[in-house]
């Protein structure tokens, strides 16, 4: 759930109603029969200024492979969403999106069941999507799969409503997370989820302690304890995972790369691009778009 700084931002409390109305229809799905799998399909977005609204009568589960955006929603709201998050859009709800930088969207959708009650779910943005398991169910999701015979189709309901479950399922854990102010993972969640929203504009690790509210060395010693790295390493990661898709589905120059991403020029940036890849950044640029020999 990031916050959109250009237009109206997505509220809390009404990512809390949809996500409630879409944990009920999760509770409701419990020994029926699977959703129905219609679709799936990868396709590349362009750094434009708005797709044309439109909406389906089925859930649609959009995967950004790459690149960074924010989905435009009814009312003015909208949902910020980074390279491997996931939106989740309600039936009939119209949407579209504005891109950043050019990227690769995998969409899979799916029918709702006779009957189901999603009037109150909206769409909505689980971040980070690391977990193997989903990453691996998107992938296959996402190659279409025509005309399916009755085992396969069978196969693709059962992937695809877990899907959906395994998503909405770490979308209500990581906001339990949040809300429990004493558990020390949430002052780390919320110090992920602070770097992921503002790593082009952070100039200080002590700005992030103040986000979460709690003191710069306390955050840093939690933070290392808890995720076995430092605060600033993983800032890094952060930059240099947007930059590595910058590099391969943009032609921006280096310069440019570097000052999107957060860093000061690009000589620190090549610097840092190297310990953490190994090469310089033209250079994995030039890797990227070496053609593939035949075996």
């Amino acid at each position: 759930m990031h916050c959109d700084d250009v237009t109206v931002p997505y509220d809390f409390p009404h990512f809390m109603k949809a996500l409630t109305a879409w944990a009920d229809f999760l509770v409701s799905l419990k020994g029926s029969l699977p959703l129905e799998f219609v679709c799936g399909f990868r396709h590349p977005v362009a750094q434009i200024k708005a797709s044309s609204a439109h909406s389906h009568k089925a859930i649609e589960i959009v995967y950004h492979a790459a690149g960074s955006g924010r989905a435009l929603l009814p009312r003015g709201r909208s949902l910020a969403f980074h390279e491997r998050d996931v939106v989740i859009h309600a039936p009939m709800e119209p949407h579209n999106q504005i891109m950043d930088e050019d990227g690769e969207d995998i969409c899979i959708l799916m029918e709702v069941p006779h009957g189901a009650d999603l009037a109150a779910a909206h769409s909505v943005c689980i971040e980070q999507i690391d977990a193997l398991s989903i990453r691996e169910d998107i992938e296959f999701l996402g190659r279409g799969h025509p005309q399916p015979d009755s085992i396969e189709q069978a196969i693709l309901n059962l992937r695809a409503t877990s899907l959906l479950m395994a998503l909405l399922r770490q979308a209500i854990l990581t906001t339990a997370s949040l809300n429990s102010p004493q558990s020390d993972e949430s002052y780390v969640l919320l110090a992920e989820k602070h770097i992921r929203d503002h790593y082009q504009s952070i100039d200080s690790i002590r700005s992030v302690a103040e986000s979460t509210g709690i003191g710069y060395d306390h955050l840093r010693h939690l933070f290392k304890t808890v995720r076995g790295r430092s605060l600033i390493r993983y800032l890094n990661e952060i930059r240099i995972g947007q930059a590595k898709s910058l590099l391969v589905h943009s032609r921006y120059p280096i310069k440019q790369i570097a000052t999107q991403c957060g860093f000061r020029d690009e000589y620190y940036f090549s610097a840092v691009f190297r310990n953490f890849v190994g090469i310089p950044p033209f250079h994995y640029r030039r890797q990227s778009e070496a053609p593939v020999e035949p075996k």
